[in-house]
Protein backbone atom coordinates (compact mmCIF):
# COMPACT_ATOMS: atom_id res chain seq x y z
CA UNK A 1 0.00 0.00 0.00
CA UNK A 2 1.56 3.59 -0.75
CA UNK A 3 1.94 5.30 2.14
CA UNK A 4 -0.05 8.49 1.05
CA UNK A 5 -3.04 5.76 1.36
CA UNK A 6 -1.86 4.56 4.74
CA UNK A 7 -1.41 8.68 5.83
CA UNK A 8 -5.03 9.22 4.45
CA UNK A 9 -6.93 6.21 5.74
CA UNK A 10 -5.26 6.99 9.14
CA UNK A 11 -6.53 10.05 9.14
CA UNK A 12 -9.97 8.71 8.35
CA UNK A 13 -9.57 6.26 11.43
CA UNK A 14 -8.51 8.97 13.47
CA UNK A 15 -11.73 10.96 13.35
CA UNK A 16 -14.01 7.55 13.39
CA UNK A 17 -15.05 7.26 17.07
CA UNK A 18 -16.42 3.99 16.58
CA UNK A 19 -15.43 0.62 18.23
CA UNK A 20 -12.26 -1.16 16.94
CA UNK A 21 -14.07 -3.76 14.87
CA UNK A 22 -16.31 -1.44 12.78
CA UNK A 23 -13.36 0.64 12.32
CA UNK A 24 -11.71 -1.81 10.95
CA UNK A 25 -14.67 -2.82 8.56
CA UNK A 26 -15.09 0.86 7.56
CA UNK A 27 -11.34 1.13 6.57
CA UNK A 28 -11.22 -2.14 5.00
CA UNK A 29 -13.95 -1.38 2.55
CA UNK A 30 -12.89 2.22 1.75
CA UNK A 31 -9.51 0.02 0.98
CA UNK A 32 -11.45 -1.95 -1.53
CA UNK A 33 -13.00 0.81 -2.77
CA UNK A 34 -9.22 2.54 -2.89
CA UNK A 35 -7.90 -0.65 -4.72
CA UNK A 36 -10.92 -0.49 -7.38
CA UNK A 37 -10.44 3.02 -8.19
CA UNK A 38 -6.78 3.07 -8.58
CA UNK A 39 -6.62 -0.13 -10.98
CA UNK A 40 -9.33 1.87 -12.95
CA UNK A 41 -7.43 5.16 -12.97
CA UNK A 42 -4.35 2.96 -14.02
CA UNK A 43 -6.62 1.31 -16.95
CA UNK A 44 -6.98 4.73 -18.01
CA UNK A 45 -3.17 5.46 -18.80
CA UNK A 46 -2.32 6.43 -15.03
CA UNK A 47 0.75 5.50 -13.18
CA UNK A 48 0.42 3.96 -10.06
CA UNK A 49 1.21 7.24 -8.28
CA UNK A 50 -1.08 9.51 -10.34
CA UNK A 51 -3.73 7.49 -9.97
CA UNK A 52 -3.36 6.96 -6.05
CA UNK A 53 -3.45 10.89 -5.46
CA UNK A 54 -6.81 10.98 -8.05
CA UNK A 55 -8.16 8.51 -6.04
CA UNK A 56 -7.78 10.14 -2.80
CA UNK A 57 -9.03 13.47 -4.41
CA UNK A 58 -11.66 12.17 -5.55
CA UNK A 59 -12.84 10.73 -1.84
CA UNK A 60 -12.73 14.22 -0.29
CA UNK A 61 -11.48 15.60 3.36
CA UNK A 62 -10.61 12.67 4.85
CA UNK A 63 -12.72 14.64 8.48
CA UNK A 64 -15.78 14.62 5.95
CA UNK A 65 -15.42 10.92 5.36
CA UNK A 66 -15.09 10.26 9.21
CA UNK A 67 -17.91 12.30 9.89
CA UNK A 68 -20.15 10.74 7.21
CA UNK A 69 -19.19 6.88 8.22
CA UNK A 70 -19.82 7.70 11.99
CA UNK A 71 -23.48 9.03 11.26
CA UNK A 72 -23.91 5.83 9.20
CA UNK A 73 -22.42 3.24 11.85
CA UNK A 74 -22.95 5.03 15.30
CA UNK A 75 -26.69 5.22 15.62
CA UNK A 76 -28.02 2.18 18.07
CA UNK A 77 -31.12 0.38 18.25
CA UNK A 78 -34.31 0.70 20.70
CA UNK A 79 -32.99 -2.27 22.30
CA UNK A 80 -29.21 -0.70 22.63
CA UNK A 81 -30.76 2.73 24.21
CA UNK A 82 -33.13 0.41 26.63
CA UNK A 83 -29.61 -1.27 27.65
CA UNK A 84 -27.72 1.85 27.96
CA UNK A 85 -30.73 3.09 30.33
CA UNK A 86 -30.99 0.55 32.30
CA UNK A 87 -28.12 1.42 35.33
CA UNK A 88 -29.78 4.90 35.68
CA UNK A 89 -32.94 3.23 36.18
CA UNK A 90 -31.92 0.32 38.35
CA UNK A 91 -29.94 2.90 40.55
CA UNK A 92 -33.33 5.18 40.49
CA UNK A 93 -35.21 2.19 41.67
CA UNK A 94 -33.37 1.82 44.48
CA UNK A 95 -33.77 5.62 45.38
CA UNK A 96 -37.55 5.21 44.75
CA UNK A 97 -38.10 2.14 47.01
CA UNK A 98 -35.43 3.42 49.73
CA UNK A 99 -33.75 -0.04 49.23
CA UNK A 100 -30.19 1.20 48.56
CA UNK A 101 -29.66 1.26 52.25
CA UNK A 102 -30.29 -2.73 52.36
CA UNK A 103 -26.89 -3.96 52.24
CA UNK A 104 -27.98 -7.61 50.60
CA UNK A 105 -30.28 -5.67 47.94
CA UNK A 106 -27.90 -2.91 46.83
CA UNK A 107 -24.98 -5.00 46.80
CA UNK A 108 -26.90 -7.65 44.50
CA UNK A 109 -27.80 -4.64 42.12
CA UNK A 110 -24.41 -3.05 42.03
CA UNK A 111 -22.95 -7.17 41.77
CA UNK A 112 -24.97 -7.18 38.52
CA UNK A 113 -24.00 -3.55 36.92
CA UNK A 114 -20.07 -4.94 37.08
CA UNK A 115 -21.09 -8.11 35.94
CA UNK A 116 -22.58 -6.51 32.95
CA UNK A 117 -19.85 -4.00 32.48
CA UNK A 118 -16.97 -6.93 32.54
CA UNK A 119 -19.37 -9.34 29.89
CA UNK A 120 -19.59 -6.00 27.38
CA UNK A 121 -16.07 -5.01 28.22
CA UNK A 122 -14.89 -8.40 27.15
CA UNK A 123 -17.32 -8.94 24.14
CA UNK A 124 -16.43 -5.53 21.96
CA UNK A 125 -17.18 -3.11 23.73
CA UNK A 126 -20.96 -1.95 22.28
CA UNK A 127 -21.86 1.80 23.04
CA UNK A 128 -24.24 0.65 25.39
CA UNK A 129 -21.50 -0.81 27.47
CA UNK A 130 -20.60 3.28 29.24
CA UNK A 131 -23.47 4.21 30.94
CA UNK A 132 -22.87 0.42 33.08
CA UNK A 133 -19.48 1.44 33.70
CA UNK A 134 -19.77 4.97 35.78
CA UNK A 135 -22.30 2.86 38.03
CA UNK A 136 -19.68 -0.51 38.45
CA UNK A 137 -16.94 2.58 39.52
CA UNK A 138 -18.86 3.94 41.94
CA UNK A 139 -18.85 1.10 44.61
CA UNK A 140 -14.55 1.87 44.35
CA UNK A 141 -15.49 5.65 45.14
CA UNK A 142 -18.27 5.17 47.89
CA UNK A 143 -15.69 2.94 49.53
CA UNK A 144 -12.64 5.56 49.45
CA UNK A 145 -14.89 8.04 50.53
CA UNK A 146 -16.49 6.28 53.90
CA UNK A 147 -12.89 5.32 54.83
CA UNK A 148 -10.94 8.53 54.03
CA UNK A 149 -11.89 9.21 57.74
CA UNK A 150 -10.48 5.95 59.22
CA UNK A 151 -6.88 6.34 57.07
CA UNK A 152 -6.45 9.99 57.86
CA UNK A 153 -6.77 9.03 61.65
CA UNK A 154 -4.07 6.00 60.81
CA UNK A 155 -1.59 8.74 59.09
CA UNK A 156 -2.17 10.85 62.03
CA UNK A 157 -1.27 8.17 64.82
CA UNK A 158 2.00 7.54 62.60
CA UNK A 159 3.03 10.71 62.46
CA UNK A 160 2.66 11.80 65.90
CA UNK A 161 4.37 8.41 66.54
CA UNK A 162 1.29 6.61 68.39
CA UNK A 163 0.93 3.80 65.60
CA UNK A 164 0.23 0.33 66.29
CA UNK A 165 0.96 -2.73 64.42
CA UNK A 166 -2.87 -2.86 63.81
CA UNK A 167 -2.80 1.08 62.66
CA UNK A 168 0.04 -0.05 60.08
CA UNK A 169 -1.55 -3.00 58.61
CA UNK A 170 -5.16 -0.84 58.69
CA UNK A 171 -3.24 1.93 56.50
CA UNK A 172 -1.04 -0.70 54.44
CA UNK A 173 -4.65 -2.32 53.61
CA UNK A 174 -6.13 0.96 52.88
CA UNK A 175 -2.95 2.15 50.74
CA UNK A 176 -3.27 -0.72 48.47
CA UNK A 177 -7.26 -0.30 47.90
CA UNK A 178 -7.23 3.03 47.42
CA UNK A 179 -4.00 2.47 44.84
CA UNK A 180 -5.95 -0.10 42.67
CA UNK A 181 -9.31 2.11 42.80
CA UNK A 182 -7.40 4.79 41.60
CA UNK A 183 -5.87 2.43 39.11
CA UNK A 184 -8.56 0.78 37.66
CA UNK A 185 -10.27 4.28 37.08
CA UNK A 186 -7.57 5.84 35.52
CA UNK A 187 -6.93 2.61 32.76
CA UNK A 188 -10.51 2.81 32.44
CA UNK A 189 -10.94 6.23 31.42
CA UNK A 190 -7.44 6.37 29.34
CA UNK A 191 -8.98 3.07 27.30
CA UNK A 192 -12.45 4.73 27.22
CA UNK A 193 -11.08 8.49 26.03
CA UNK A 194 -8.84 6.22 23.45
CA UNK A 195 -12.59 5.44 22.00
CA UNK A 196 -14.09 8.52 22.02
CA UNK A 197 -13.91 11.03 24.78
CA UNK A 198 -17.75 11.06 24.18
CA UNK A 199 -18.27 7.97 25.51
CA UNK A 200 -16.12 8.83 28.57
CA UNK A 201 -18.44 11.60 29.51
CA UNK A 202 -21.40 9.47 29.29
CA UNK A 203 -19.67 6.65 31.49
CA UNK A 204 -18.85 9.95 33.76
CA UNK A 205 -22.25 11.73 33.96
CA UNK A 206 -23.80 10.27 37.14
CA UNK A 207 -20.88 10.38 38.88
CA UNK A 208 -21.23 14.47 40.16
CA UNK A 209 -24.72 13.94 40.77
CA UNK A 210 -24.00 10.76 42.98
CA UNK A 211 -21.07 13.14 44.83
CA UNK A 212 -23.44 15.62 45.36
CA UNK A 213 -25.95 13.78 47.72
CA UNK A 214 -22.68 11.59 48.92
CA UNK A 215 -21.29 14.60 50.56
CA UNK A 216 -24.46 16.21 51.52
CA UNK A 217 -24.90 12.79 53.58
CA UNK A 218 -22.54 13.73 55.62
CA UNK A 219 -23.86 17.18 56.35
CA UNK A 220 -26.64 15.04 58.58
CA UNK A 221 -24.55 12.57 60.22
CA UNK A 222 -23.27 10.34 57.38
CA UNK A 223 -24.85 7.05 55.29
CA UNK A 224 -24.25 4.41 58.57
CA UNK A 225 -25.01 6.95 61.64
CA UNK A 226 -28.05 8.55 60.22
CA UNK A 227 -31.17 7.18 60.64
CA UNK A 228 -33.01 6.63 57.82
CA UNK A 229 -35.79 9.16 57.96
CA UNK A 230 -33.07 12.12 57.42
CA UNK A 231 -31.25 10.06 54.30
CA UNK A 232 -34.57 9.13 52.83
CA UNK A 233 -35.40 12.90 51.89
CA UNK A 234 -33.19 13.11 49.14
CA UNK A 235 -34.96 9.83 47.72
CA UNK A 236 -37.88 11.13 45.35
CA UNK A 237 -35.09 14.17 43.91
CA UNK A 238 -31.91 11.13 43.52
CA UNK A 239 -34.69 9.00 41.82
CA UNK A 240 -36.06 11.90 39.26
CA UNK A 241 -32.77 13.44 38.32
CA UNK A 242 -31.30 9.55 37.30
CA UNK A 243 -34.82 8.60 35.58
CA UNK A 244 -33.71 11.95 33.41
CA UNK A 245 -30.23 10.70 32.80
CA UNK A 246 -31.50 7.34 31.46
CA UNK A 247 -33.78 9.26 28.98
CA UNK A 248 -31.29 11.20 28.25
CA UNK A 249 -28.68 8.34 27.36
CA UNK A 250 -31.55 6.33 25.47
CA UNK A 251 -31.69 9.48 22.83
CA UNK A 252 -27.78 9.53 23.32
CA UNK A 253 -27.38 5.95 21.41
CA UNK A 254 -30.07 6.76 19.08
CA UNK A 255 -28.77 9.52 17.47
CA UNK A 256 -26.12 9.88 14.56
CA UNK A 257 -24.54 13.69 14.40
CA UNK A 258 -21.61 13.76 17.07
CA UNK A 259 -22.54 17.51 17.75
CA UNK A 260 -25.56 16.69 18.86
CA UNK A 261 -24.92 13.49 21.23
CA UNK A 262 -22.03 15.69 22.75
CA UNK A 263 -24.59 18.89 23.22
CA UNK A 264 -27.46 16.38 24.68
CA UNK A 265 -25.03 14.70 26.76
CA UNK A 266 -23.41 18.05 27.99
CA UNK A 267 -26.92 20.37 28.38
CA UNK A 268 -28.68 17.41 30.38
CA UNK A 269 -25.73 16.66 32.70
CA UNK A 270 -25.77 20.18 33.80
CA UNK A 271 -29.45 20.57 34.16
CA UNK A 272 -29.45 17.79 36.43
CA UNK A 273 -26.89 18.62 38.39
CA UNK A 274 -28.35 21.96 38.82
CA UNK A 275 -31.48 19.92 40.06
CA UNK A 276 -29.22 17.82 41.90
CA UNK A 277 -27.96 21.00 43.89
CA UNK A 278 -31.24 22.94 44.20
CA UNK A 279 -33.16 19.55 45.85
CA UNK A 280 -30.09 18.53 47.96
CA UNK A 281 -28.50 21.14 49.07
CA UNK A 282 -31.25 23.56 49.18
CA UNK A 283 -31.51 27.00 47.23
CA UNK A 284 -27.88 28.12 46.37
CA UNK A 285 -29.24 31.39 44.77
CA UNK A 286 -28.37 32.01 41.05
CA UNK A 287 -24.53 32.18 41.75
CA UNK A 288 -24.20 28.84 43.50
CA UNK A 289 -26.19 27.32 40.17
CA UNK A 290 -23.82 28.94 37.71
CA UNK A 291 -20.58 28.33 39.45
CA UNK A 292 -22.03 24.23 39.50
CA UNK A 293 -22.86 24.36 35.93
CA UNK A 294 -19.70 25.75 34.80
CA UNK A 295 -17.88 22.87 37.16
CA UNK A 296 -20.12 20.09 35.52
CA UNK A 297 -19.31 21.64 32.21
CA UNK A 298 -15.57 21.73 32.63
CA UNK A 299 -16.11 18.11 34.35
CA UNK A 300 -17.82 17.18 31.28
CA UNK A 301 -15.43 18.45 28.87
CA UNK A 302 -12.67 17.18 30.32
CA UNK A 303 -12.22 13.94 28.66
CA UNK A 304 -12.18 16.27 25.19
CA UNK A 305 -9.03 17.75 26.48
CA UNK A 306 -7.59 14.01 27.49
CA UNK A 307 -8.33 13.21 23.91
CA UNK A 308 -5.95 15.72 22.32
CA UNK A 309 -3.60 15.03 25.36
CA UNK A 310 -3.33 11.01 24.68
CA UNK A 311 -4.55 10.01 21.08
CA UNK A 312 -7.78 8.15 19.51
CA UNK A 313 -7.30 4.80 18.91
CA UNK A 314 -5.25 1.34 18.96
CA UNK A 315 -1.71 1.19 20.00
CA UNK A 316 0.59 1.05 16.75
CA UNK A 317 1.32 -2.97 16.90
CA UNK A 318 -2.50 -3.13 16.29
CA UNK A 319 -2.91 -0.65 13.34
CA UNK A 320 -5.86 -0.77 11.12
CA UNK A 321 -3.49 -1.32 8.50
CA UNK A 322 -1.75 -4.40 9.39
CA UNK A 323 -1.34 -7.27 6.52
CA UNK A 324 -3.39 -9.52 8.25
CA UNK A 325 -6.60 -8.09 7.66
CA UNK A 326 -6.02 -5.53 5.08
CA UNK A 327 -4.90 -8.43 2.41
CA UNK A 328 -8.43 -10.18 3.75
CA UNK A 329 -11.19 -7.36 4.98
CA UNK A 330 -13.50 -9.86 4.92
CA UNK A 331 -12.26 -11.29 8.14
CA UNK A 332 -13.37 -8.83 10.04
CA UNK A 333 -16.92 -8.83 9.76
Amino acid sequence: MLPEVVRYLEEVRSHLHLDSLTERRVIGELYTYFQEKVADLQEQGLSEAEATKEAIKSFGRARVVARLMYEAYSKGSWTEALIAALPHLIVAGLFATHLWRHPVLALGAFATIVAVTLGGWWHGKPNWLYSWIGYALLPLLITGFITRQMFGEAVSALLQGQGTPATILSLALLSALYTLSLAIIISTTVRVVKRDWILTSLMLVPLPILGIWLFNTERVGGLFQTSGTLLYQWDAAMASVLIVLAAATAIFIRLRQRVLKAGALVTIGILAGAIAVENIWGNPGFLGLLVTSLLLLLFLLSPALLEASIGHGEAKAESWWSEEWVEHPSMIE
